[in-house]
């Protein structure tokens, strides 16, 4: 029995049982090295395994068959398009339209605007005293010049080349001023605020398309040109303190609040502008239109006027209220990152005039008609923008500006390419209502406005008033349709929408193609194969 025992059929279990023991540290490391040596395929599938974009574990996944791996592939291949497609979407309208004009919730109030520049033409271009004296005195530049403020004919017509060079500038300007109505005629009585004032106080006289015309609350000469000590113009005074007013910036913040140009102090009639306006019909000659009575433009107060097309006439004879509203149009200054030929306006930073210290988009056409004139003619138009050194265009320059007039609205297009709206920018628009005037309603104010007779009040008088009805105004604001925050928000709802993706996505991607990648390629062995 004990010799059964230790017979070498007893031996062999215990071989077995030590090679097994033997063997099991090597099939072990033998595991090891199969897992240690992970091609870049099995990188790709782990990724798909724990990515936390959805479906493409699916894609990954053993137990399901090709058909299904397939159907989630396609299924995450359309989500992507799609999130693609809505996101160039949304880049294109950020590319192309990136601005949006909007109410501003924030009122403007009425102190901080100032009451509108206004000026006032009489339609009528010559005094018939004047006029007549010159018809009958007059030499032959004077009956010519005559003729050209009160004919639609050129002025190629009506100077020949003698005399054309004697109508020089400074003859035809003083000649204007002599035979226009003065404003101390014109304004018969000025009330600001309710309080009657000096009207040369008010209002200076101001050449102007029109002629000589009659200006209030323009901004000091000063504070309107760059260099104002070099223009070729009229003798001006203005009220004080003038302070740097600009539709941009706006009033300083210690400006007194009757700097200058002059705030409105509120609403209604009594704390607006009142003005009685003497037409003299007597002394009509000619006028600038078929009826009679007067032309008056409001304008911002730092814009020269152009009254010939623009201005609203008022005929005597009349009372007229002028409801004024502003039309306030500001810009965010985000906006100046987009570009400006998408954005399609100026900040006064980014484009300087000549000759005009604040840029608007009348100023700036107003110098791109007087360089055009000056290129062509080698001289200004008298209203025009200019200094001393510019000549400007007198009746021997006629020829070459009255064919500018024809050719400049398409020249200004290919021009003044370059003036674009202001991104801040404020205009005035009026509301009139007007009732006739009676002889024995009158006789009060025809006393008080250099004691005129009823009957010639009625018949030769405009009472006008200009104010404000509102404390505060509406302001339209330029802004970003959405800004870089905006955009990427809508670019990862998008995204989230259809794979599920976020920043840890885009991390976690990151991190598979590169830190991990770099960490198991320095695990892998040398070698493929082990002993």
């Amino acid at each position: 029995m004990t010799t059964h025992l230790n017979g070498p059929n007893n031996i062999r279990p215990k071989k077995i049982s030590n090679i097994r023991k033997a063997r099991a540290p090597q099939s072990k490391n033998q595991s090891l090295d199969d897992e240690e040596p992970l091609s870049f395929a099995s990188d790709i599938r782990q990724y798909l395994q724990c990515s936390t974009l959805h479906g493409l574990r699916y894609i990954a996944e053993k137990k399901l068959t090709w058909f299904e791996r397939f159907f989630w592939l396609a299924a995450f291949s359309s989500s992507l398009i799609c999130a693609g497609f809505f996101i160039l979407n949304v880049y294109s309208k950020w590319r192309m339209s990136p601005m949006i004009v909007s109410i501003n919730p924030e009122n403007m109030p009425l102190h901080g605007l100032p009451f509108p520049a206004i000026t006032i033409c009489n339609v009528n271009q010559a005094k018939k005293s004047i006029a007549e004296g010159y018809q009958k005195y007059g030499n032959s530049i004077d009956k010519k010049l005559l003729q050209s403020v009160c004919t639609t004919r050129g002025d190629i017509e009506l100077f020949e080349d003698d005399i054309a060079g004697s109508a020089d500038w400074d003859y035809t300007r003083s000649f204007l001023i002599n035979v226009t109505q003065p404003c101390q005629e014109m304004l018969a009585l000025c009330n600001w605020d309710s309080e009657k004032m000096n009207c040369q106080d008010l209002f200076n006289a101001q050449l102007t398309d029109e002629g000589l015309c009659c200006t209030f609350n323009v901004v000091h000469r000063k504070m309107m040109f760059r260099n104002p000590r070099s223009l070729n113009d009229l003798n001006l005074t203005f009220p004080l303190p003038a302070v740097d007013w600009t539709p941009e910036s706006g009033y300083p913040a210690d400006s007194p609040m009757n700097g200058f140009p002059w705030r409105p102090r509120g609403t209604g009639t009594h704390h607006g502008l009142t003005l009685v306006l003497d037409a003299n019909l007597a002394e009509y000659f000619c006028a600038s239109t078929k009826s009679i009575g007067f032309k008056i433009l409001l304008h911002n107060p730092t814009e020269t006027p152009k009254l010939r097309n623009l201005g609203e006439i008022y005929g005597p004879g009349i009372e007229a209220r002028v409801a004024i509203k502003p039309r306030i149009l500001d810009a965010n200054p985000s906006l100046q990152t987009i570009d400006i030929q998408k954005r399609l306006c100026l900040f006064s930073s980014e484009k300087e005039l000549a000759f005009f210290r604040t840029y608007t988009i009348k100023n700036c056409e107003m110098e791109c008609e007087a360089r055009a004139l000056l290129d062509v003619c080698n001289c200004v138009h008298y209203y025009m923008p200019k200094n001393k050194s510019t000549r400007i265009c007198g009746k021997v320059d006629a020829k070459c500006y009255n064919n500018m007039s024809i050719v400049m609205p398409e020249g200004r297009e290919v021009e003044c390419e370059e003036c674009l709206q202001a991104c801040t920018e404020i205009a005035y628009v009026e509301r009139v209502s007007s009732a006739p005037l009676r002889n024995f309603l009158v006789e009060e104010i025809a006393t008080n406005a250099g004691n005129k007779s009823a009957e010639y009040f009625t018949e030769n008088m405009l009472v006008v008033h200009f104010f404000f009805e509102d404390n505060t105004f509406l302001r339209f604001t330029k802004g970003e349709i959405f800004g870089l925050t905006e955009f990427l928000s809508n670019t990862g709802g998008l995204l989230g929408l259809c794979m599920g993706f976020s920043i840890m996505s885009a991390v976690e991607l990151i991190y598979y193609l590169t830190l991990r990648a770099l960490c198991m390629a320095r695990r892998r062995p040398k070698h493929p194969f082990t002993n």
